[in-house]
């Protein structure tokens, strides 16, 4: 079990929550490596409260992720076979694409990973990896500063003499400066004449001085002595009586002419718990060295190791800082800073570029009041987040840059903090979207909208394989086109034909269709691809009987034009979806014996006088929602079994008259007889019928029937 560190926990969630917003996902979560367990941790996990989500190495997306080192995008979960349900069942949450990414420590080793759920609107593509690899990167130097933090922590909670060594330590970053300041606190706080810090030669295996007090413009270089004892045993030594210990090397002594009485040496210790050198002071000015000032040394031997630590890191710190101000400057995204003033402070390129800014244009230093009046909407919620520390999103705002040109972008606005949670400023992102937006717009005229996206994010479209899944078709058809086209023009014509898809193709949108394609004046919309919905056959007669309404108002405003009638056959079933045609030119479509059947529907509708007619699967999964009425059993072209037929009357929320019910009875008792080839029974009932509604299409094709029947029988 990794137990967790407020500090750590608190920078991630910031991380955490400035990686949601420029990735644009629903949550995102970071794991740390156990290695007791071999197991990845939630030590932040956005929308999870009091779980930690435990994934072993080598299971599942993240843990097979982390096991191979290299990003992972899934962006149809349903399909992958990394995926484990598991976790968002006990979660409560659907998981429908996933982004990770390896966090590497400073030595290039694994030890966790960052996940992203649910990108809003679109796909995870390689951009996203290269994005959310640069936030790995600051995790790590998260990482790397809360563990000498701790180590920092530890030291002066036992030992209080240090606190000024600290103080050192935490503001001096000059690792020759430190490490003087550090030696001479030593020597001062055992009480002793001379210190010295020697290092470990990693080439020769000798021990030398970076600094020894006393000996200032001397290096001493040694593979020999109580110090390399110490290295070499990794124990500290405490010798009042140095020249009758065997180890003690009295070579130095005759150089220097300097008389060692007593010397205490201890180790120093890397990350690694291998020796990088030894501290050593000599000549207790009173007494001889005991172990309060071994352990006061060993403090100090810890504080060289963090001295030395914090120096690397500093430069790894500046040199990330030289990365960072280069990888902003080179973002696809404009980046401006603000500070609590609502001065601008810095401005990327790229933002200049996005709208048309000079490079006299210069905005740093300038109040964001002080901006032009077109620049100013981009600022809006700047000053929110700075006095109310929470983040702000603009979607899909079109700023004009002058009287030809505009761009449509997204914003978000980010409260930047100082270490102990002060809103210090906030930083604005913005993300250029006209080019996105304007291929989208012309593509969706064209091709189904749910394929957009995927057009626009695929290399090689052919890899958009088919899949088998059950859906909705609705097929449409205008009644006595041909006769129309005949009897007007044609600029009357497609004038018509315009103005009832524009129609039509809104009651479709309206209940979540896709439009596959227009076959002359007939359209064929599917419901369930490429997502099926339990709603989906229910939607499918929604959308028809929305369409009858649209036509009927659309035939009430176009008075001066042909009265338009159309006929609607839906049927439900297994069909295969998918890019059909060849590497030059596609066709997204579905296909199956359900599409058959809906246009077969479609024309029977004719025969019947009806205007819509659906298959026994849509009726059973529609059941409850209309009021529909059997009308016969077809054995249609292309099926070997005969297939039941309804129509629908109107959904249940209206009730139907007694005559309805009055006639539905009779009409459904005489098609009973007509099935049982009681002909004359069935012809009374059908007149029955026909006196309550005159007009009812099929009774009149089912007297005709039984006539023509009863009369072969006699």
């Amino acid at each position: 079990m990794i137990i967790k560190n407020e500090k750590i926990v608190g920078e991630v969630n910031i991380i955490l929550d400035q990686i949601s917003k420029v990735m644009q996902v629903e949550r995102s979560t970071f794991y740390l490596l156990d290695k007791e367990t071999n197991s990845l941790e939630s030590i932040v996990a956005q929308g999870v409260n009091n779980i930690i989500i435990t994934v072993p190495v080598g299971k599942g997306i993240v843990g097979t992720m982390f096991q191979q080192k290299k990003p992972i995008i899934e962006n149809n979960t349903k399909q992958s076979i990394l995926f484990d349900q598991s976790y968002d069942k006990q979660l409560h949450f659907i998981t429908k694409s996933v982004l990770c990414v390896p966090v590497f420590n400073e030595k290039g080793k694994p030890i966790g990973a960052l996940q992203c759920l649910n990108k809003k609107g679109d796909l995870f593509t390689k951009k996203d990896i290269k994005t959310l690899n640069s936030f790995a990167t600051a995790i790590t130097l998260i990482i790397k500063n809360s563990e000498l933090y701790l180590a920092s922590e530890h030291i002066k909670n036992n030992f209080s003499t240090l606190l000024d060594v600290f103080k050192v330590v935490s503001s001096e970053l000059n690792l020759n400066k430190l490490i003087q300041v550090i030696m001479n606190k030593a020597a001062e706080i055992t009480k002793s004449d001379r210190s010295s810090l020697f290092l470990v030669d990693e080439e020769t295996g000798e021990l030398w001085t970076v600094f020894a007090k006393g000996l200032e413009n001397q290096i001493v270089r040694t593979k020999t002595g109580i110090v390399a004892e110490v290295a070499k045993s990794k124990q500290a030594l405490i010798v009042n009586d140095p020249y009758n210990h065997p180890h003690f090397n009295a070579s130095v002594d005759k150089k220097t002419k300097y008389l060692t009485k007593s010397i205490l040496s201890v180790p120093v210790f890397n990350s690694k718990n291998d020796v990088l050198g030894v501290i050593q002071v000599i000549n207790k000015l009173e007494n001889n060295f005991n172990l309060d000032d071994l352990d006061i040394l060993t403090g100090f031997a810890s504080q060289i190791r963090i001295a030395i630590e914090n120096a690397k890191l500093f430069d790894q710190i500046q040199g990330m800082k030289n990365h960072l101000n280069i990888l902003v400057q080179n973002l696809d995204n404009g980046i401006v800073t603000i500070d609590e003033s609502l001065k601008i402070n810095t401005v990327n390129e790229t933002f200049s570029k996005m709208f048309g800014l000079k490079k006299s244009q210069d905005l740093t230093n300038t109040h964001i009041d002080e901006l032009s009046n077109s620049l100013k909407p981009l600022f809006l919620y700047c000053k929110e987040t700075i006095a109310t520390g929470e983040k702000n999103y603009q979607e899909e705002l079109r700023i004009k840059i002058n009287s030809k040109t505009s761009v449509t972008i997204n914003i978000s606005v980010l409260p930047m903090q100082d270490a102990k949670g002060n809103v210090i400023g906030a930083i604005a992102v913005f993300n250029d979207i006209s080019k996105e937006k304007r291929i989208q717009s012309n593509l969706s005229r064209y091709i189904p909208q749910h394929l957009v996206k995927q057009v626009m994010n695929h290399d090689n479209l052919s890899l958009l394989k088919g899949t088998y899944s059950k859906c909705s078709i609705l097929f449409s058809d205008i009644r006595n086109f041909t006769t129309l086209t005949e009897e007007f023009g044609a600029i009357q014509i497609v004038e018509l034909l315009n103005k009832y898809f524009e129609a039509m193709i809104t009651s479709v949108h309206r209940y979540n269709g896709i439009l596959d394609k227009y076959i002359g004046d007939a359209i064929m919309t599917v419901f369930g691809v490429p997502y099926a919905n339990i709603s989906d056959a229910k939607n499918a007669v929604n959308c028809a009987l929305d369409m009858f309404a649209m036509l009927h108002d659309l035939n009430k405003k176009n008075s001066k034009l042909p009265m338009l009638n159309i006929g609607i056959g839906i049927s439900t079933g297994n069909v295969v979806s998918g890019n059909i045609g060849s590497e030059k030119r596609f066709e997204y479509t579905v296909i199956g014996d359900s599409v058959n059947l809906a246009a077969r529907l479609e024309s029977a509708t004719k025969a019947y006088n009806v205007n819509i007619l659906i298959c026994e699967e849509t009726y059973n999964e529609v059941k409850d929602d209309f009021h529909c009425r059997e009308i016969d059993t077809l054995l249609v072209k292309g099926k070997n079994i005969p297939v039941k037929v309804f129509t629908v009357i109107s959904d249940k929320t209206k009730q139907l008259t007694k005559k309805q019910h009055d006639f539905n009875a009779t009409y459904s008792e005489g098609l009973t007889h007509y099935k049982n080839k009681e002909f004359q029974k069935a012809i009374v009932c059908f007149q029955a019928a026909i006196q309550l509604i005159p007009t009812d299409g099929p009774t009149k094709v089912f007297i005709k029937r039984c006539s023509d029947n009863f009369e072969i029988s006699i």
